[in-house]
Parts: C-alpha cells; structure tokens; sequence
C-alpha cells in the first residue's frame, strides 16, 4: 500500500512537471535524470556531488594529481554512484542513525588543521563555493553512510584460520622469496662532470681500504640512503653481479651506472625460500576481508535497489 501511495504521489509529482512546462522553460541543469524513490534527481544535482566529492578530496589533502586520477572514473560512474550513496544514506536514515555533534566536530577540526589560519581556511571554501556549514553537512552524511555501512555489512563478515591457510595454499607463489642481500651503500651522483664524481667515488673507497668505518664514509660521501634489501632481478645486471656475488662483510669495487657510481657493503645474505604462514597470516586476514566486504556491500546494495524505485531517464 505503501508502494503504491508513494507511486502515486510521484505520479502527481511527474504530471505538475509535465503542465509547468508549459510556461516555463526549464534550464539543461534542471533537466530530470533519475528519479529514486519520491526524489528526483537533476543534471544539476549531479553536477553538484561531483564537485563537493572533488572538494571533500580536496580538503582531505588529497593532491591535484590524485584528484585528477580519481574524476574521470568519478564522472563515468557518477550518477550510479550518486544514487547508491542516496539509497545507503536513506537505510541510515530510516534505521534512525544519529552522528554525535563530537565526532563531527572532530573530523571538521582535523579539515580545518590542514590550514595556517582560519581566515585562510574560511577563505578557500569560500573561493569554491562551499560553506562551513556545507562542510558538517557532508561530514555528518558520510559517517551515517559509514556507520550504516559498519552495521550492515562489516559486522557481519567472519573470517575463519582455515580460511586464511586455504588462501595461503593456494597462492603458495605470492609467498616466494628470491635470493636476497642487505647492502649498506655509498652513491655519488654522475651529474655533469662524469670525472669529479669518479674522483670522489675513489675517495671514498681510499678510506675504506684504510680501514675506515663505512657508515662514517657513508655519511660524509654519499648523496642518497643504502639501497637496503635488494631481491634478485630488481637491480640492474651490473649491480647484481657484484652485490650478489660479495661474502659477508666484504666492500665492492666501484660500480657504474646510468645515474652515477656506487660502493657496496654485503650486510647480510639470504637464500630463496617461502615466507612462513605466520609472517604472513595478518596480511591475508586484510585481503580475505577486503574480498568480502567488497562482495558482500555491493550485495547489500543491490538489495536496497531492489527494494527502491528507480528510473534513469
């Protein structure tokens, strides 16, 4: 009975559009895209959540370079997302969840922190269009879709031991290691004078074969931190050949590349063999967890589309 009112009323909605129309013409923003529920949805309104979910990255700290990384798949599926995040913020609603003003006031802190001073803060939403109060708005949306969320779907994923070894067994091969080796390193950029970084490199090595401390050298020659653990097959052959072929404790020759000349020291070196379960089981936990929650949200969600009315235009 519920379905039907609801249907009529949006019915009625839809006819008062269709007479308005008449008289008055309506703007391209205003053109009617979706409609969920009793809610329309116009071109505006989707405008609109690309741009705040822009900004709320934006305020986030995220860079331009991600931002622009994230929006064009933003864009491609914004009007589904957008009316996902609806349907998940109508089920917090209607399941009656409240946000403490605390917390809210928490994260809008932790926005505003980003900035020198309050003027500047004030002054770069204001430049974009967005109010404090727009902001706690957003904020206080987002925890509802998260806390629904919380009790929804992740309170209900369970993930067993025997489950975990399961995955362990069958990606036996993620869990390979290679031949290792821990280097403390020396590197003396090649820049535009090939012979004064050589000359300096030979400096270097003078001193250790004087029996000098090679951390100390380190720290007075070298232009970038020791390479550290190093796998087989990631260096290129000409450092591998030396770094793998040292004993403990012993120094290289000097070792040319592209980007300038090296001298290592072998710290320490490890056969291939396979990370144990134990090392790893934590990590596992978090990829068998993610693999759920992924299934068992977009189940979730289409549950509520199911149960919604829903009508792309």
């Amino acid at each position: 009975m519920y379905r039907f009112s609801r249907l009529l009323s949006l019915l009625f909605l839809i006819i008062t559009l269709i007479f308005s129309a008449t008289n008055y013409s309506i703007a391209a923003d205003d053109a009617i895209i979706a409609i969920v529920n009793d809610e329309l949805i116009t071109l505006s309104d989707l405008k609109e959540y690309l741009r705040s979910t822009a900004t709320q990255l934006r305020l986030e700290g995220r860079t331009t370079e991600e931002i622009n990384a994230i929006l064009p798949q933003l864009e491609a599926d914004g009007l589904r997302r957008l009316i996902e995040d609806k349907l998940v913020l109508d089920a917090a609603n209607n399941a009656g969840l409240e946000v403490n003003k605390k917390i809210i006031d928490k994260r809008y802190a932790e926005i505003r922190k980003r900035y020198t001073s309050e003027q500047e803060f004030l002054n770069s939403i204001l430049s974009i269009g967005v109010t404090p109060s727009d902001i706690r708005n957003k904020i206080r949306g987002q925890l509802k879709i998260k806390f629904i969320i919380g009790q929804e779907v992740r309170s209900k994923i369970y993930i067993t031991p025997p489950e975990v070894t399961d995955y362990y067994k069958k990606h036996f091969e993620d869990y390979q290691r290679k031949e290792r080796v821990n280097l403390d390193s020396i590197f003396i950029a090649r820049g535009q004078d090939m012979k004064k970084a050589r000359k300096k490199t030979e400096q270097a090595l003078n001193l250790l074969q004087e029996g000098k401390d090679f951390l100390q050298v380190a720290q007075e020659f070298s232009e970038a931190p020791s390479v550290g653990i190093i796998e087989r097959g990631r260096m290129i052959p000409a450092i591998e050949d030396v770094a793998f072929g040292l004993t403990l404790n012993e120094i290289s020759p000097i070792v040319e590349s592209e980007s300038g000349l090296f001298i290592f020291k072998l710290k320490e070196k490890s056969s291939s063999d396979v990370i144990p379960l134990q090392e790893v089981k934590d990590k596992i936990y978090d990829k068998i967890y993610q693999i759920k929650l992924k299934e068992k949200l977009a189940s979730w969600i289409n549950k509520l589309k199911e149960e919604a009315f829903i009508e792309i235009k």
